[in-house]
């Protein structure tokens, strides 16, 4: 078959043309890459295992070092302090509402406020805070994390009542009669039962009702893995640059039925998975911390095989580089398939929070690389208090040789008689006192880790020693935030492309829902933007449909991490809403045609009381800017009268707005707090 295409094997797991002669060679040359990976990893699967047992504050003395039995082996907490610490500020930040600011190009920019409702409704029902949680852990501890984000499309067979046509007679009965006289349902061309519809009933025709299994679709949307250090390659292992990367590779278990289950739906070859027998590869399992894990004996259907999946940029059929799908088996050099890849079907996203200078695919660990002689000499240090102070809480007992007591006869313990000759054949041991100046030292380690990790006393949420003043421990909290804001900005891109092939896995799976649209949300149905396209809650009249459609997605979109751009200090978000509302005061005095532009727009009007619920925590915010309609009172002109503005608003304020923002805005008085300073009488 070398002259021969493999693509006339029929399989549906190769729709790239090769031959088998260079598919043999493609696929030792795609084994050689991933070997050749593993081996040029910076760091090892051993040192990663170390730094999660440090993490976990798992045991790291071993017996040889330890100077008697059952002395103490207490892991240093500095580690998990400072992971913790840094991982919730990042997730503060990050988690949201929204958690992008969506901003389109062009015509597209009409359609940016129903695309951000529509990744923050998804995004929660997604579940991808627990996801995001897990993968910037990870990116702390390990020198990357890695968010595999691929198109979730789960089926299952479930039963199913419907009302089916029955097969017409030929012989002028209403319907066919089998064997079994039974009726005869009605079968498509694939063998299918055909479904009455609404129209066949209003005819006449003969119809019963019946259960079918029927696979229906359970889910669809993105999905997503947290993929550990040790399952996950860059290929090459060496690339310094994101342009020399041409491939990623994937490590994972499948089950020999759902193997043989992939065959049948056409994703592996059905020879190639013949090839590699049922016999079980997963024998033992490790935790990220090298503890082993029990795994039950596996055989037959429950037998695992390891694979290999690869994306890569290649050029296979001499017509340029292009994006692939391939599945290797390595122990066998086996091929299971090799597609054309999708632009939505899966990525790989790198959390790198402490980039290196020479490698663009990987950083510095948190823990494994910043921390690890801190943590390593905290260890030591607390471990040599605990062996001291047991020394002399229970200190040796000098015995003369020769004396009588024996203390296997004659235990040692309150109450014991111990027979003596002598009241100097038994002495206690007295050991000096060092105790004061290993807590010293102690104490100067925990302050180095401050100063490594940049988090203090504050910014972790405890009391911090010593006498400041307010005005020190706010400078100190100010400048430790200020460290812990650079990894966040390392982390933005890496959300921006998260939001990216989220919206691109989502169009494409709102178009396989055809020309009746996917469900919308009552949530996305109450409001809509300019020309029709829906938009945030608010934004103008109700939504005439109730589906959505790839129109309402398609466009040039930017997906800005919101959080990232701006403090996650609830405080200081309130501090520069007042300070805002006070320069626009003062604006608005020296430019009184301000004041009119302002107050004739509903949507800034609007989207500054959705914001002052945000900062200030009010739950309920459907109750305050839910009914669109309260928003599109028709406006009384300013002066009109016997038609005093509505709610107290001051004249060019918007009717229906709360007193103390129309005071504010307007540059009134506020009641009853009193004026901002430099506002008043706008």
């Amino acid at each position: 078959m070398a002259s021969s295409d493999y693509q006339s094997l029929k399989s549906k797991a190769f729709d790239v043309k090769l031959s088998e002669d260079k598919r043999h060679t493609f696929t030792h040359w795609l084994c050689r890459q991933i070997t050749d990976a593993i081996s040029a990893r910076p760091v090892s699967e051993g040192e990663t295992e170390y730094w999660w047992t440090i993490y976990e504050q798992g045991r790291t003395r071993s017996k040889a070092s330890m100077p008697w039995q059952d002395a103490a082996d207490l892991t240093s907490y500095l580690g998990t302090e400072k992971v913790d610490a840094l991982r919730a500020r990042i997730m503060r930040t990050v988690m949201v509402d929204p958690i992008w600011t969506v901003e389109g190009w062009g015509d597209s920019s009409k359609k940016a406020p129903f695309v951000e409702d529509f990744h923050q409704w998804q995004a929660e029902s997604e579940g991808l805070q627990a996801f995001l949680a897990r993968v910037i852990h990870a990116s702390l501890v390990e020198t990357r994390g890695v968010l595999e984000v691929y198109e979730d499309t789960t089926t299952r067979t479930v039963r199913k009542p419907i009302r089916a046509l029955l097969a017409p007679s030929s012989v002028g009965a209403p319907f066919q009669l089998g064997p079994d006289l039974q009726p005869v349902l009605a079968k498509d061309q694939d063998g299918q039962i055909i479904e009455a519809t609404d129209m066949d009933e209003q005819s006449g025709a003969a119809t019963a009702e019946t259960i079918i299994d029927t696979e229906e679709r359970v889910r669809k949307g993105p999905g997503y893995r947290v993929l550990p250090y040790k399952s996950f390659l860059v290929l090459p292992g060496h690339a310094k640059e994101k342009a020399d990367i041409w491939g990623y590779a994937k490590l994972f278990a499948k089950r020999w039925d759902l193997l043989q289950e992939a065959v049948k739906r056409g994703i592996y070859d059905k020879e190639a998975v013949k090839s590699l027998h049922d016999s079980n590869e997963v024998t033992s399992e490790r935790t990220l911390a090298g503890s082993p894990e029990p795994v039950a004996q596996q055989d037959g259907d429950l037998a695992e095989k390891e694979l290999w999946e690869v994306q890569l940029l290649h050029n296979l059929d001499g017509k340029g580089l292009r994006w692939y799908v391939a599945t290797i088996h390595l122990p066998t050099f086996t091929l299971l398939r090799l597609k054309h890849e999708d632009q939505a079907v899966h990525r790989y996203i790198l959390f790198v929070p402490f980039p290196r200078a020479d490698r663009s695919h990987e950083g510095y660990s948190f823990l494994g690389h910043k921390l690890i002689t801190t943590v390593e000499e905290h260890t030591a240090w607390r471990n040599m208090l605990a062996d001291r102070a047991s020394m002399e809480i229970s200190a040796p007992i000098k015995r003369m040789t020769g004396a009588l007591w024996d203390p296997d006869l004659q235990p040692f313990g309150p109450k014991a008689v111990i027979d003596v000759r002598d009241m100097k054949e038994l002495e206690p041991m007295q050991l000096p006192q060092a105790m004061q100046g290993a807590i010293g030292r102690e104490q100067e380690i925990v302050q180095a880790s401050e100063r490594v990790a940049g988090i203090n006393d504050v910014a972790l949420g405890q009391k911090p020693e010593g006498t400041q003043t307010l005005g020190e421990v706010n400078l100190v909290a100010e400048q430790s935030f200020v460290r812990m804001d650079e990894v966040i900005k390392n982390l933005q891109e890496s959300m921006e492309d998260l939001g990216q092939v989220r919206h691109a896995i989502w169009l494409n799976c709102i178009k396989e829902y055809g020309t009746d649209g996917m469900p919308m949300p009552m949530a996305l149905q109450q409001s809509q933007g300019e020309q029709g396209v829906p938009g945030l809650e608010g934004r103008g009249g109700q939504v005439d449909t109730a589906t959505i459609t790839p129109e309402m997605l398609e466009g040039t979109f930017r997906f800005k991490p919101r959080g990232s751009t701006e403090s996650a200090d609830k405080s200081k978000q309130r501090a520069d809403m007042i300070q805002f509302l006070q320069a626009l005061g003062i604006a608005m005095k020296t430019w009184p045609a301000l004041a009119g532009i302002i107050g004739n727009n509903i949507q800034a009007a609007k989207s500054f009381v959705e914001q002052m619920l945000q900062k200030f925590n009010m739950p309920d915010k459907q109750a305050w800017v839910g009914d669109p309609m309260a928003w599109q009172m028709p406006q009384m002109p300013p002066g009109m009268p016997g038609q005093p503005p509505m709610g107290g608003a001051p004249p060019g304020m918007p009717p229906g707005m709360p007193p103390q923002l129309a005071a504010m805005m307007g540059g009134g008085q506020m009641p009853p707090q009193g004026p901002p300073q430099g506002a008043q009488g706008a």
